[in-house]
């Protein structure tokens, strides 16, 4: 955690106590020194990816320069790359410049919502401050990542069509700590429908994430307490914030919980049951419906505490992946086994969720 700066205001930022804060070159130096002996010396890791958040994490780019180029110069004896999520509204000719000369080793995200006017109603800031075809050009591998607000849910269709139909690849997340409704559910519905016909009539679209989820509601144990710890907090990774201080993950930084941060060592990240909200024990989408401890724990004080707001977003969200999945598997020529296997898998569980319905069926979601 770079700096707890940001030269934006969007409006789902859950990083809700920005200050004027910068790590040092020093503090980083010794951070990543820290952390690849401990892997020359482990059984469990071989390499190390080095993130640098913020904030906006290019308000520190001198940072970022040095600590690429200390690593270049060959100072920790262990594999390494580096990744910074970005709005990309700071880079300049100079940046440009550098980043093309060290592309191999730092790579760089953008965060990106959409069409201009989805741009504006997020952050403030026009899709022409950002030069996508740069990005594109350096790291052509990298999604783009767009979050899904309130204010932009209607035009999600149109958003992601308009940068895929530009050659770029974007996935999308819904704003979390939103207050979600059923018409927003039913407006979810609808925009995903119009996104799985566009890319049944265009096989060269690459389908976005929200539709291209594996979703098998038919393989669980009634009381199987399975929710999924996927992201790797505390376990393999660790954020350290501006003052050195260790975090499971940037969730519990300073930045995001203020006064309610919680060192790393104060959780007991291998616990199976650690996101395990007693509420979803009996869902039959609790595999598929995603989770975080981090937004759980900001928004309602515990790790495990689902926001049910998102219930029928997340009913909409399967029932459409299950229809174009058996869709798009019914249209190729020759099916492999496990396109067959996807399918009925497929098939499954859209018998099961179409008996739901998005407005009047209430949650959790029992066969």
């Amino acid at each position: 955690m770079i700096t707890h700066a940001c030269n934006l205001k969007c409006s789902y930022c859950y990083e809700t106590h920005k200050q004027n804060a910068y790590m040092t070159i020093d503090l980083a130096k010794d951070i990543i020194l820290k952390e690849a002996k401990m892997i020359e010396k482990s059984d469990q890791f071989d390499e190390i990816q080095i993130d640098f958040m913020g904030g906006e994490p290019l308000m520190n780019f001198s940072l970022i320069k040095d600590v690429v180029e200390w690593l270049e110069s060959g100072a920790i004896n262990v594999p390494w790359v580096c990744f910074a999520s970005t709005n990309a509204t700071l880079i300049n000719k100079d940046i440009r410049a550098w980043l093309k000369e060290h592309k191999k080793y730092m790579i760089l995200g953008i965060s990106y919502d959409g069409t201009s006017r989805m741009q504006s109603k997020n952050r403030g800031t026009d899709q022409y401050d950002i030069d996508l075809d740069f990005f594109h050009e350096l790291w052509p591998e990298q999604t783009f990542q767009m979050t899904i607000s309130k204010e932009t849910l209607p035009f999600l269709a149109e958003g992601v069509l308009s940068v895929q139909h530009r050659g770029y690849e974007i996935n999308a997340s819904l704003a979390q700590g939103v207050d979600w409704t059923m018409e927003d559910a039913k407006l979810y519905r609808e925009q995903l429908c119009l996104l799985k016909e566009a890319y049944l009539l265009d096989v060269n679209l690459r389908p976005f994430n929200r539709l291209t989820r594996y979703v098998d509601v038919f393989n669980l144990a009634p009381t199987e307490r399975r929710q999924i710890h996927g992201c790797g907090s505390g376990l393999n990774m660790v954020t350290y914030d501006v003052d050195g201080k260790k975090y499971g993950c940037h969730m519990f930084t300073p930045i995001v919980l203020g006064a309610r941060a919680i060192g790393v060592d104060a959780i007991e990240w291998e616990k199976s049951d650690l996101m395990a909200d007693p509420y979803c024990e009996t869902c039959v989408l609790r595999r598929f419906c995603p989770t975080c401890p981090g937004f759980n724990y900001k928004f309602r004080g515990s790790f495990a505490s689902r926001d049910k707001r998102w219930c029928p977003l997340v009913l909409a969200e399967a029932m459409t992946a299950c229809e174009f999945q058996v869709e798009r598997i019914s249209m190729m020529d020759n099916l492999t086994k496990e396109d067959a296997e996807h399918a009925q898998t497929a098939i499954k569980a859209y018998n099961i969720l179409k008996e739901l319905d998005i407005e009047t069926s209430k949650s959790p979601y029992i066969i």
